[in-house]
């Protein structure tokens, strides 16, 4: 008896087998209806899909066989794994050098006849094989490897599917634990964080109106800043939350939303001043998408619109477009404009230009980010044209 060569590549074989971690799981009715196949049309007593760990072949569905493993140094399938790229075919195991004295052959019902199809997977390593056994002496016809060549396809194909189910899995037990993360840390920031520096204002205000007689000029200035300070960092806070907060929310379900009466709701939402005149779209102008994802979108657009317009009369234009494909809505300013070496830049989180708003006010660097992250958890995209002193247009793609 021969026994079976270890492949050079044995480590990362092996690595890419574990990968799969398929090894001792419960049967599984797809592998076992291949099987099952694979015995019916090649007339074989025995079918098994057998696995190749470092000591031992494993069964992964078998027909005709009670055993659940046995040991590689004996296996047929160690031999075949070393040629992946060929089938192997043996009519006659007792007239075969490698297999007349194997104890699996040597016996009056031991093995005659095996035909092994090797399981390859995408990177190229043979995991083990698809084989079926004969107690007789025998010849598979053309049809019968070809089709055994076929169900190995498959059987690949279930194990890649069965590899890609488990990382979803895994990937939902994350997303899941990062859900809970959040709303702990929710909950932290909320509380610990906001609560003071909501005191931290009202102290402050309290402090410049009670003890204004008290204070010289230099004394109610500092005050004024602690006051500044804790308002601009409460601001900070609240954008954090909201940025994570649409990390869990669901956009499968989606609504009919008239664009024009959508956006007067969120105008309205903005409390804008009369200095700010709003170009709405035509009233045919619908699509579906999300209700919650794409308000906050078009409340940031339009925010950052009323807030970054440095014009005496602000004019903001909301167009709507359909394609083949898709619709584009756009947000149309008249306001200070964005280099275009920023263009990319902006969507990055806690990245400003270092501009103060109308209000005086300096941006977080988040409400960008968080559209950028809507618009893609929506399928779509994003896209921006714009002139410093001319004013800029956001551009926002949404499949239909």
């Amino acid at each position: 008896m021969l026994t079976p060569q270890i492949p050079q590549n044995e480590s990362d074989r092996l690595d890419a087998l574990l990968s799969y971690k398929v090894l001792d799981s419960h049967p599984e009715k797809d592998f076992d209806d291949i099987t099952r196949l694979a015995s019916e049309i090649c007339d074989t007593p025995i079918s098994v899909i057998t696995l190749l760990d470092e000591n031992r072949q494993w069964f992964k569905s078998k027909i005709g066989l009670d055993l659940e493993e046995s040991d590689r140094e004996t296996s047929f399938c160690g031999h075949g794994i070393n040629n992946p790229n060929e089938n192997m075919i043996v009519e006659n195991a007792l007239e075969d050098e490698r297999f007349f004295d194997n104890p699996h052959v040597a016996t009056d019902d031991g093995i005659r006849a095996y035909a092994g199809v090797p399981l390859v997977n995408p990177e190229g390593f043979p995991l083990g094989m698809l084989c079926v056994i004969d107690k007789r002496a025998r010849k598979l016809d053309e049809f019968q490897i070809k089709s055994l060549e076929k169900l190995a396809n498959q059987t690949m194909k279930l194990l890649e599917l069965r590899k890609n189910n488990f990382k979803l899995t895994e990937s939902h037990n994350l997303l899941a634990q990062r859900y809970k993360d959040l709303e702990q840390f929710s909950r932290v920031v909320s509380h610990d964080i906001k609560s003071p520096l909501n005191n931290i204002i009202l102290l402050s205000k309290m402090c410049q109106e009670e003890y204004a007689d008290r204070l010289d000029a230099g004394g109610q200035q500092m005050i004024g800043y602690i006051g500044e300070s804790a308002e601009q960092l409460k601001i900070l806070v609240d954008g954090i939350l909201e940025y994570y907060k649409y990390d869990t929310i669901d956009v499968t379900e989606r609504e009919k939303i008239r664009l024009r009466d959508f956006t007067q709701y969120i105008i309205g939402l903005l409390n804008a001043k009369n200095d700010i005149e709003f170009l709405l779209p035509d009233e045919k102008a619908k699509f579906r998408s999300n209700k919650m994802a794409f308000g906050q979108i078009l409340y940031n657009l339009l925010a950052n619109a009323i807030k970054y317009n440095d014009k005496p009369k602000g004019v903001i234009e909301i167009g709507f477009e359909t394609t083949e494909t898709g619709h584009i809505i756009s947000v149309k300013d008249n306001g200070m404009g964005i280099p275009e070496s920023h263009f990319d830049k902006i969507f990055d989180i806690f990245t400003t230009l270092g501009k103060t708003d109308r209000f005086n006010q300096k941006g977080t660097g988040i409400g960008l980010s968080t559209v950028q992250k809507l618009t893609v958890k929506l399928g779509g995209n994003i896209r921006l044209e714009s002139q410093q002193g001319i004013g800029t247009t956001f551009y926002i793609h949404l499949k239909k």
